[in-house]
């Protein structure tokens, strides 16, 4: 059965990179929601449009994975997936569909994150949104980290930044 991977991790916590190296390895086609929305849509716009164009994304990427999958093509879903609610309707959409899911969690500190998304800043291009300190400090208290109850893979990659 062919896989899917969704990476689940904070703003700098790496998942990109992560997907990149699972893509090779897997040879698996890698959906990067960034990678989409900022050439869609610009960079800056409210949060409830920013909202409904992130679930039509998603939603696109969905039937586009389950085309794959049916071709036998692994797929990686680098959405972030910050909040539980989130994980677990991936995780129950992948169930619905009888797939091979599994959940990877990018653990990296807070402070890490944040020096990797600033630095991150001067070469973006349109791989990844600006971000400002008091940005990343809002979006933090956003997150949810996953808790003992989830099935997640836990990745614990080098703390030194990108």
């Amino acid at each position: 059965m062919t896989k899917l991977y969704c990476l689940c991790g904070f703003i700098g916590s790496g998942k990109t990179t992560y997907a990149k190296h699972l893509s090779k390895q897997h040879s698996a086609f890698r959906f990067s929601i960034d990678e989409w929305m900022i050439p869609l849509y610009g960079e800056h716009m409210e949060r409830d449009v920013f909202d409904a164009r992130l679930n039509t994304l998603q939603s696109l990427f969905k039937q586009s994975a389950l085309e794959m999958i049916e071709l036998g093509l692994p797929v990686i879903f680098d959405l972030g997936l910050w909040k539980k609610t989130d994980r677990e309707a991936m995780a129950q959409w992948a169930k619905s569909h009888n797939l091979d899911f599994e959940l990877i969690y990018l653990d990296v500190d807070f402070e890490v994150c944040q020096q990797r998304a600033l630095i991150r800043n001067a070469t973006r291009g349109e791989q990844a949104y600006e971000m400002t300190p008091d940005m990343l400090s809002l979006f933090w208290s956003w997150f949810e980290v996953p808790s003992f109850d989830e099935t997640i893979t836990l990745v614990k990659p080098a703390t030194k930044p990108n």
